[in-house]
């Protein structure tokens, strides 16, 4: 199978990192000469020589090959240009070989309809274990779906299945496939595959949960952790039915927001409530992120929904606390800089204090509903505790 090297190797893609300093712009693609690329043409496509340089790769190349990336999703979404974003791909690459540069170069190669290349990129994002894995077979199918191939096709669409693919508007919209919806064993695997709809976006949803630990409680976020997250945690677009306003960015969207997962609380009656933060990823060095508490019913309907943090600027953040009983309470900070960075910029700009503002608190009750009234806070929470 041509992604066993998925099942031997776990490789280690670190997160990705802005460059600090100046602010970041999609336009600069002017090459640093001070950092090395690990890679080239010659090699790019090498099994041995990715997997070898990719345990090596500086924080520097990182960097490097995460402005190339953001450059090249510009092209490739944005100005809806394939063609013009494979170059880009192509150099983040050579500076930081990625799971995720290699599964969108092939996204590009199937674009244009560059069936060898494409085909090349997909071995190396498979063998370097890119998830969610079914995507990886997904694309496969749209590589053979370019030459028309039936039976191969339908292989790999039955492989995306068996690893989790389950988005039948997807698959129903896919012009690469209309070549084959008059074939019987299409529309077979099609009912067979999709005959229960609510059976349907219930499995989905156990995907969807799967991706979040449990909360340890008591969890706290501080002023100096709002602002984190970790690309690791990415929320693939296939559940954006379940986060608001996620579906309607899908591919049609700027290449804005992410969504990264950070743990669920565990409710009454298979209830769920879920710990996420989007990420305004093409912006300034000082990316804004806004993390939300969510509640969902057991078949993934979403119940209730509060933003409870937020790094909102550089001047602005929100932090919470997660108490054992799923109180949550959250307080505004004001962020003083030596210098405004709104006008001076953040290289060599440093943060002087930080002033506590307004509290609020919430509670996350065990049916699914967010009580917004009558909750105490966290002080007078903790006065009660002392006998006050």
């Amino acid at each position: 199978m041509k992604y066993f090297y998925a099942c031997i190797i776990t490789l280690s893609i670190g997160v990705f990192c802005f460059c600090s300093g100046e602010k970041e712009t999609v336009k600069d693609n002017t090459k640093n000469p001070s950092i090395a690329q690990c890679l080239d043409e010659k090699t790019m496509f090498l099994f041995d020589s990715v997997t070898k340089v990719s345990e090596k790769v500086s924080a520097q190349q990182k960097a490097e090959g995460r402005k190339y990336f953001l450059q090249a999703m510009d092209i490739l979404v944005n100005k809806k240009n394939p063609q013009g974003s494979i170059e880009f791909f192509k150099e983040s690459i050579f500076y930081y070989p990625s799971d995720k540069s290699y599964f969108y170069l092939t996204k590009a190669y199937i674009a244009t309809g560059d069936a060898e290349n494409a085909r090349k990129a997909s071995e190396i994002t498979g063998a370097l274990g890119y998830e969610p894995f079914y995507e990886v077979y997904y694309q496969d199918a749209l590589i053979s779906a370019l030459g028309k191939d039936t039976n191969l096709c339908l292989e790999n669409l039955s492989q995306a299945i068996m690893e989790g693919f389950l988005n039948k508007d997807r698959l129903n919209n896919e012009k690469a496939f209309d070549f084959m919806r008059d074939n019987e064993r299409f529309q077979a695997m099609m009912v067979n595959t999709f005959n229960d709809d609510a059976k349907l976006k219930q499995l989905v949803f156990k995907g969807f949960l799967k991706l979040f630990p449990d909360m340890q409680l008591p969890y706290t976020e501080p002023i100096d952790s709002v602002s984190r997250y970790n690309y690791d945690h990415y929320i693939n677009y296939d559940y954006a039915a379940f986060i608001p306003g996620m579906e309607d960015g899908r591919f049609s969207r700027d290449v804005t927001n992410e969504y990264l997962y950070v743990g669920k609380l565990r409710l009454d009656n298979n209830h769920q409530a879920v710990i996420y933060k989007t990420v305004l990823a093409i912006a300034d060095t000082l990316n804004p992120v806004k993390t939300y508490v969510q509640t969902y019913d057991s078949l993934g309907n979403l119940l209730d929904s509060e933003m409870i943090g937020c790094f909102c600027s550089p001047t602005s953040s929100m932090v919470f606390t997660i108490d054992k009983d799923y109180t949550i309470h959250t307080t505004e900070y004001k962020v003083n800089w030596l210098n405004d960075p709104l006008e001076k910029g953040y290289a060599g700009n440093t943060i002087t204090s930080t002033e506590a503002g307004k509290s609020t608190s919430v509670r996350v009750d065990v049916s699914g509903t967010i009580a917004r009234e009558g909750v105490a806070s966290s002080a007078e929470n903790a006065k009660t505790k002392s006998g006050g």
